[in-house]
């Protein structure tokens, strides 16, 4: 089967635009949008911290024993220091982008990022 001038021009289009459309997507997925993150333990919000740059908070939750340390840090946050088992959560390391998460499974603590403001589109479009 031989390609046309055509079938190279519509391929060419095609392309293109493919590429446009994943530039464009990660282009407006990474504007700087304000958010926070929400850290609940054992289903419970327990606070609520606006992510901004320059800004940084720790907060400690938990006892002497069975303890996490959660960070915030110009704009992400992380969960520093953990008393549990396994560790999975402190090496989830730093997120920024909504709508990711950090998850200590052993002592029921998740950090889960919000946009600030409800955002024009839902998650499932964006």
């Amino acid at each position: 089967m031989q390609l046309t001038r055509a079938d190279k021009w519509l391929i060419g289009i095609l392309i293109v635009a493919a590429v446009g459309g994943i530039a464009l997507n990660i282009a407006v997925s990474y504007v700087a949008r304000p958010q926070k993150a929400e850290i609940y333990q054992e289903g419970h919000l327990v606070k609520v911290i606006n992510l901004r740059p320059g800004y940084h908070e720790e907060v400690r939750l938990g006892g002497v024993v069975h303890f996490n340390v959660v960070v915030a840090d110009n704009g992400r946050i992380r969960m520093a220091e953990a008393d549990c088992p396994d560790q999975v959560c402190v090496h989830t390391g730093w997120i920024s982008q909504p709508p990711q998460q950090i998850v200590c499974l052993p002592y029921r603590v998740v950090i889960r990022l919000e946009p600030a403001a409800n955002a024009d589109i839902d998650d499932i479009t964006r």
